[in-house]
C-alpha cells in the first residue's frame, strides 16, 4: 500500500487456524475498499500452520509476521506493526459483521481531526446511542464501567502507539492500563455499535477469576479515584455495576456447568475485599437466586414446547 490506510485491523494470534481463518474471511468478504484499511497479523504460535494458509491469500493490504512474543506482548507488537491512522485490536475469535469495516472507517474519519481516545464497546452498554462522547476520564468510566476490562475494545491513534512502551502495565489487565494511561486526560468516544460475533471460547480461563475481577480490577479504578481522575460517585457506580457482573460470574462459572478452566479459589476473601462480609453474602444469595430463576425459566420454556 502506497498511502497510509485509515484503519489497521490488528489481529494477534497463537496460530489458532480454526479461529482466525473465519475472521479473515469475514473481513474480506465485505468487499470494502482495500486502500482504506489493512490487516496486520502477528503470530506467536509454535509450529503454526497459519503461514501456509496466508501464502494462498492474495490481498495487497494483508501483512503477516511471526513473533516469539508471549501473552499480551503479542498484541503490543501487533499494534506497533499497524501503519493506519487508527489501529484497532481485533480478537482472533472475532468474526466481523457485514458492514463493520465501513462503519469503523467512517468512525475514524469522523474523529480524525480531534483524535479522542476511542473504545469500541460492541453494543455491550445499555445506552441506545451508538456513539457516546465523553469530555473526560470521569465521564468515560461513568459510561463504560467494568467493560474497561475488555481487551477487544481497544484501539489507538498512530500518534499514541509510540507511548505504549512508557506505560507500566498491570499484569492481569494490561489492556486497561493502556486504555486509561495512554493519555492522562483526554476526550473519549465510546462506539457502542455491534460489530463482531465472538466464536467459541470453550477452555477459556487459567487464572483466579474472582481475585482478578473482584480485587485487581477495582484496584485499578481505585487508583484513578486516588489520583482524582474519576469521582467518588463514578467509582460507586462502577462498584455497583461490577457487583452484578460478579454475581453473574458466580452463577455461570460456579453454580452452572461450564467448559471454562478458571481457578475458583478464596471467593469470600476476594469479594469481601471491596464489598465487605455483608456484600459477600448478598453476592452469594443473588447468584443462587439468579441460578434458580434461570433454571425455572428453562423448564418453563421446555414445558411450553411439549
Amino acid at each position: 500500500m502506497d498511502k497510509q490506510p485509515i484503519l489497521s485491523l490488528c489481529i494477534p494470534t497463537n496460530g489458532a487456524v480454526d479461529w482466525i481463518l473465519p475472521v479473515i474471511e469475514s473481513i474480506y468478504s465485505q468487499g470494502y475498499d482495500n486502500e482504506k484499511f489493512e490487516v496486520v497479523i502477528t503470530d506467536n504460535g509454535k509450529d503454526s500452520q497459519l503461514p501456509a494458509h496466508i501464502a494462498r491469500m492474495d490481498y495487497s493490504n494483508l501483512r503477516y509476521k511471526q513473533t516469539t512474543d508471549e501473552g499480551f506482548l503479542n498484541l503490543v507488537s501487533c499494534l506497533k506493526e499497524g501503519k493506519g491512522l487508527f489501529c484497532k485490536m481485533i480478537n482472533h475469535r472475532s468474526v466481523m459483521l457485514p458492514g463493520s469495516i465501513a462503519d469503523m472507517v467512517e468512525l475514524v474519519e469522523k474523529y480524525q481531526d480531534t483524535q479522542p481516545v476511542i473504545y469500541c464497546a460492541d453494543g455491550a452498554l445499555p445506552e441506545r446511542d451508538e456513539v457516546i462522547e465523553c469530555s473526560n476520564t470521569d465521564a468515560f468510566i461513568m459510561h463504560l464501567s467494568y467493560f474497561c476490562s475488555w481487551s477487544a475494545g481497544i484501539g489507538f491513534w498512530q500518534k499514541d502507539i509510540k507511548r505504549i512502551d512508557t506505560i507500566e502495565l498491570n499484569n492481569m489487565f494490561p489492556n486497561t492500563s493502556l486504555l486509561l494511561e495512554i493519555r492522562q486526560e483526554s476526550e473519549y468516544v465510546i462506539w457502542n455499535k455491534k460489530y463482531e460475533k465472538m466464536e467459541d471460547d470453550a477452555g477459556k480461563g487459567g487464572y483466579n477469576l474472582f481475585h482478578t475481577f473482584a480485587v485487581i480490577l477495582p484496584g485499578i479504578l481505585s487508583d484513578l479515584l486516588r489520583r482524582n481522575r474519576i469521582s467518588q460517585s463514578t467509582f460507586n457506580k462502577f462498584k455497583k455495576d461490577l457487583f452484578r457482573f460478579l454475581c453473574s460470574l458466580y452463577t455461570n462459572e460456579v453454580i452452572k456447568p461450564t467448559k471454562h478452566t478458571f481457578i475458583i479459589r478464596d471467593v469470600r476473601q476476594n469479594v469481601s475485599h471491596y464489598y465487605g462480609n455483608i456484600g459477600y453474602w448478598r453476592f452469594i444469595i443473588t447468584a443462587y437466586v439468579w441460578a434458580v430463576y434461570a433454571g425455572f425459566s428453562k423448564l418453563k420454556r421446555i414445558a411450553s414446547l411439549s
